[in-house]
Parts: structure tokens; C-alpha cells; sequence
């Protein structure tokens, strides 16, 4: 006959925002195609092309292009390399930034 005992598991909420990250990233891990995927077609078929209109509309430099191509690189190479999902956040976040940096850039000035 079996026995019946009580869970002795604490569950808690992370407080400070890194904790929640890794929480967070840890748990993403079970959906990591989905996150590749996500994170693939916003930048090549949102952000790179939205560049590349301001580069050519608003006249951008060849710098530009070689910033965009490395901030793909940065997204791809963790996704094909199948690293973890807490590379592929971080490659997509630098390329985020970066890419809303140069557009800014080619828009505002």
C-alpha cells in the first residue's frame, strides 16, 4: 500500500529582474524553435529590410550595411549552432538595439 505525503516545495517568485530573466530564459528553453524562428524572421523580414529602405532612401554609408550584416550574424550563429535560447535573446537584443540605432540615425539626421 502506498503512502501519501505532502509536498515540501517551496514555490517563490523571483524578486529582482535578473532572476525573473532567468527564469524566464530557462523556461523558454522548451520552446527554442519557436524562439529561433521568432527571433530569424524579425530580423530578416522586418528589421534588415527597414535598414536597407533607409539606406537607400535617406543615403546611408557602406558602414551601415556591414553593421546590419554582423547584427545578422549575431542572431544566426547561436540559432545555427543551436546554443541555448540565452544566447539567442541576447544576439537579438544587441541587434535590435543596434539596428534601431543606425535607422534612427538615417531618419533623424
Amino acid at each position: 500500500m502506498a503512502t501519501l505525503s505532502h509536498s515540501t516545495t517551496l514555490y517563490s517568485e523571483p524578486t529582482n529582474w535578473l532572476a525573473r530573466y532567468n527564469q524566464f530564459v530557462e523556461d523558454a528553453e522548451f520552446n527554442r524553435v519557436g524562439w529561433s524562428v521568432s527571433a530569424l524572421m524579425m530580423q530578416g523580414c522586418i528589421l534588415s529590410p527597414i535598414l536597407l529602405l533607409t539606406m537607400a532612401y535617406m543615403g546611408g554609408g557602406d558602414w551601415q550595411f556591414l553593421a546590419s550584416m554582423f547584427c545578422f550574424l549575431l542572431v544566426l550563429i547561436p540559432i545555427l549552432s543551436a546554443q541555448k535560447v540565452k544566447y539567442i535573446f541576447g544576439g537579438f537584443y544587441i541587434s535590435f538595439l543596434v539596428h534601431l540605432l543606425v535607422i534612427a540615425g538615417n531618419v533623424f539626421l
